[in-house]
Order: structure tokens, then C-alpha cells, then sequence
């Protein structure tokens, strides 16, 4: 299994994690901070961090890279540096979730993730965009994925993105399912004909957002990746955990941990079987 950093996990970051409680603050504060002349500095420092936790894949956040705002030079940049520290763009958080997105946004969105290598967009998606998005992510050979935020089921999901399947999916979020009182391991299975990502998340409490440390919190994390491992998902799997209030770095490192621990037992489960 290839798991993967998401780059918003240091959502607050830029922010030192004062005074950082409104996403879009801290998403404003990031992209400041990375879109300039400083950008080679600071995303070789992201990546680094990322390589020292063990992770050889990013989910990237536009904040971090803005496909409707970066030069070309900022691209060739990026690839220079994920070539340098063997890190690859799993997926990419540029998505469509506002209606109203032209054709020229949405095909700058493709090019620059087909520039990155990246296969899967992992984000909003409103299905006013679909027939352009659909037409795009054919065209590239990139699949969008629409992640459950205020989707209460699985079928609210299907419903949203089946006019435009296979080239529109679900990517999974295992946090918002447990905010909403879903199982996630069930809405995985409902939703196994339309997976394109998995953003393995976990929160403190139902009908709150805090995350927290995978296994430490309401979602049973162990039965997502066993019903992840039975119905034979091969994507990549993103670690996401983004508290606004502190450094995350050593809480995904155990995170990371945990899950190539718990994922190795259930392949040697396999193997007795």
C-alpha cells in the first residue's frame, strides 16, 4: 500500500498556530508565503520534512501550489525537487467544488496536474462543472474525485458524481463519515464501484471535526483498511490530520506507524487464509 502526506495537514503553519482557527486565514497565510520568489526554498523544506517522516508520496494543497496562480518556473521548481527527494503527487487538492468554473481554469487545473504526474484531483466537485470536468479528465487521463464534506451517505455522494462516472469519483473521507455518525468502513463498500482516493482521517468526537492521531479517535480506522484490504482497493492512501492549534509532524509519524503496522496484519491474515 502507498501512503501519502497531505501537504494541508500544516494548515496553520505559516500561521505558527496562533490565531489560526479559520481555514481560510491560514489557507491565505500559505499561499503568501509559497507564491514568490521563496517558493524553491519552501517547498524543498515541506518535502524534506515530509521524506524525514517517512513518506515517499504527498497529497498536494493548492495553497502549496495553486494551479491557476503558479508560473512555469515554479512548476519545473516542484518537479525538480520531488525528482530530488523521490516524492511523488499522489493526488492533488485543485478541484471544481464552486459552480462556474470556464474551461480555462479547469483545463490550467489538468495541465499542471498532468505536469506533476499526479492521477487523481481530490477535492470539491459541484456537478455544474461535471460536463467540462468529465470531458477534461477523460482528455488527460486523470480522475476528479469528489470528497464527502457536508455529504451525510454514501448516496448523497453517488447521486453528485454517477452522471459523470468513471471520470468522477468519490474520495473518501473517513473523518467527515464519522463527524455525520456514518461507519466509514460501510460507506467504503457503498461507494467501491466510484473509489478513486481515500483521505484516511480521524476525529475525537461525532458531530465535531477535531482530528486526531489515527486509532485514537471514533472512526474505527482498523475495519476501514480491512474493508479497504476485502474489496481490493490499489490506490493511495492519504494521512490526513490538520489541528490548527500545534505542529502535527509527530502525530502522523505515529500515525504512519500505526497503519503500516495494522496493514501488515491483515496481509499476513491474509496469507494464513
Amino acid at each position: 500500500m502507498k501512503w501519502a502526506f497531505m501537504t494541508a495537514n500544516f494548515v496553520a503553519k505559516e500561521l505558527d498556530y496562533h490565531n489560526s482557527d479559520d481555514w481560510g486565514k491560514c489557507h491565505q497565510a500559505t499561499f503568501e508565503a509559497f507564491h514568490g520568489p521563496q517558493f524553491s526554498f519552501k517547498f524543498e523544506e515541506m518535502i524534506a520534512l515530509t521524506k524525514e517522516m517517512g513518506f515517499d508520496a504527498i497529497e498536494l494543497w493548492v495553497a502549496h501550489l495553486d494551479p491557476l496562480h503558479a508560473t512555469q518556473e515554479m512548476i519545473d521548481q516542484a518537479l525538480h525537487i520531488l525528482n530530488k527527494y523521490e516524492v511523488e503527487v499522489a493526488s492533488y487538492t485543485a478541484g471544481f467544488g464552486a459552480p462556474g468554473v470556464t474551461v480555462e481554469e479547469a483545463t490550467r487545473i489538468f495541465e499542471t496536474s498532468k505536469a506533476l504526474g499526479t492521477p487523481v484531483l481530490a477535492q470539491a466537485f459541484h456537478p455544474a462543472n461535471g460536463p467540462i470536468v468529465k470531458e477534461l479528465a477523460e482528455k488527460f487521463d486523470i480522475r476528479a474525485g469528489l470528497e464527502n464534506h457536508p455529504e451525510k451517505t454514501p448516496q448523497e455522494v453517488i447521486d453528485k458524481i454517477s452522471p459523470f462516472a468513471p471520470w468522477v469519483g468519490s474520495v473518501v473521507d473517513t473523518g467527515w463519515f464519522g463527524t455525520h455518525g456514518y461507519d466509514a468502513s460501510q460507506a467504503i463498500r457503498e461507494l467501491k464501484d466510484y473509489l478513486v482516493h481515500v483521505h484516511l482521517k480521524d476525529i475525537k468526537a461525532e458531530g465535531a471535526h477535531d482530528s486526531c492521531i489515527l486509532g485514537d479517535g471514533v472512526v474505527d480506522i482498523k475495519g476501514v483498511l480491512s474493508m479497504l484490504k476485502d474489496i481490493n482497493y490499489e490506490g493511495t492512501i492519504t494521512i490526513e490530520h490538520e489541528p490548527h492549534e500545534y505542529d502535527p509532524t509527530e502525530d502522523v509519524k505515529e500515525s504512519l506507524k500505526r497503519v503500516k503496522m495494522w496493514w501488515a496484519e491483515l496481509e499476513a491474515e491474509v496469507e494464513v487464509k
